[in-house]
């Protein structure tokens, strides 16, 4: 169901970034799964300004971490050196090196050789060559990301643990993970060159498979709902972290306070507290949601389908029942909320992580294929921000508002454990 469209001339006003701040193992369906908490921007857009040569070396980063996007390392690469592999910075450690900065004792660690080596013998030190650069940054970076994951699970009650993970890895990589500890006392520089990453994970990543064809222009079918304000920034976004099987993570943000929370019709065979959970065991899925938004939001109140055709005809059918919410953005937790997306079906999704203030960026929904192009996924489920989904399309009509959690389909059957196949 779920196609964003990238469009030019998006600008990003903010860098304020939504996450979940914990990794907290939860269990769902009898199994102990980790949160997922990458938050990174997806992959270039073809505008941004990154030259040919470094969007290669991009490539040859994330190849090695996957949990990486191209927006955030070509983020960090710019950063660091400005995309030259001949950057050096001299200092009392005896220098940093290359695309990423490395240092001496970074290099030799992880290649396994001097900065003196050339193991390909071509002539050029290996240190110099650009290509061995971007792997071996991507073997540190999987390494050191790997270490702050550890720590944030270990130390759940520092500062740090409750940031977006990449953010910890920037502290880390520019300033040592002992600094994990002391945060939010990071030395300034180290704050620049977060929000010098952010700025640029914002303006320079498509989180969104392009191309999308408009909508017919059908003025029986214009959306019934109003279309609302739409969030007034673009700020970076999460990329799905590939999980190492097709299962679910099982990431459950606070519920908060029950006034915050959706009123369920009577009759309907989840609560709230159930559908979050059983939402959030859908992020990380990777295959089987392609086209399914409807189904999957119902999924998670124990619906094995809407009952209705489309996203869009749910979303009108809400309006005529009296149980939609016009343009209003302040979603409690469990509704649905319903876009116009430029494409003939639209899009739901189930509000995971409502924000008392209201603010769209920290207002947290699971989406379907979203990140697909980026991650290898087929109908994969991800997490993102209100602001962040609304973002994407620019090309549609935006954010309609929110319901409350109407299904008309058959129920699953008792005992179904989740996730579950979309077929099941």
């Amino acid at each position: 169901m779920l196609k964003l469209i990238a469009g030019g001339g998006i600008v990003a006003t903010i860098v304020t970034v939504p996450f979940i701040a914990l990794l907290a193992l939860v269990g769902v369906g009898g199994r102990t799964l980790a949160c997922l908490d990458n938050a990174a921007g997806g992959v270039l857009a073809a505008d941004a300004p990154v030259p040919a040569d470094a969007r290669t070396w991009v490539a040859i980063t994330q190849a090695r971490c996957p949990d990486l996007s191209e927006a955030w390392i070509a983020g960090v690469m710019a950063q660091e050196s400005g995309f030259r592999p001949d950057a050096f910075a001299d200092d009392v450690n005896g220098g940093t090196s290359g695309l990423f900065q490395l240092n001496r004792s970074i290099w030799t660690a992880t290649y396994g050789a001097s900065w003196t080596a050339d193991l390909n013998r071509n002539g050029v030190l290996d240190v110099l060559e650009p290509a061995i650069q971007a792997r071996i940054a991507g073997d540190y970076l999987c390494a050191r990301l790997a270490g702050v994951r550890q720590s944030r699970a270990e130390h759940p009650d520092w500062a740090s643990a409750a940031i977006p993970v990449l953010e910890a890895l920037i502290i880390a990589h520019n300033a040592g993970e002992s600094r994990l500890r002391t945060y939010p006392n990071i030395p300034q520089v180290t704050r620049h060159f977060i929000a010098r990453v952010d700025q640029r994970v914002a303006s320079w990543g498509v989180t969104a498979e392009a191309g999308a064809a408009p909508e017919p222009t059908d003025p029986t079918a214009v959306s019934v709902l109003a279309t609302g304000a739409a969030a007034d920034a673009v700020p970076r976004s999460p990329v799905g972290a590939v999980p190492s099987a097709p299962s679910g993570t099982g990431c459950l943000p606070g519920l908060g306070t029950t006034a915050s929370w959706v009123v369920v019709p009577p009759g309907t065979p989840n609560d709230v507290q159930t559908a979050v959970r059983t939402a959030s065991s859908y992020v990380g899925v990777r295959y089987g949601w392609r086209q399914l938004c409807d189904k999957l939001a119902c999924r998670a109140y124990g619906y094995a389908s809407s009952g209705y055709r489309s996203a869009k005809v749910h979303c009108e059918q809400m309006v005529v029942t009296g149980h939609a919410h016009p343009g209003d953005t302040c979603p409690p937790l469990g509704a649905f909320v319903f876009w116009n997306t430029g494409r003939p079906f639209g899009h739901v999704s189930v509000v995971v992580q409502a924000d008392p203030g209201c603010d769209p960026t920290r207002t947290l929904v699971t989406v379907n294929e979203v990140f697909d192009r980026a991650t290898g996924n087929s109908g994969g489920v991800y997490l993102l921000s209100l602001a962040q989904l609304n973002a994407g399309y620019v090309n549609g009509h935006g954010y309609l508002g929110w319901a409350d959690p109407v299904c008309a389909g058959s129920l699953l059957p008792a005992g179904t454990v989740h996730p579950a196949a979309s077929g099941g």
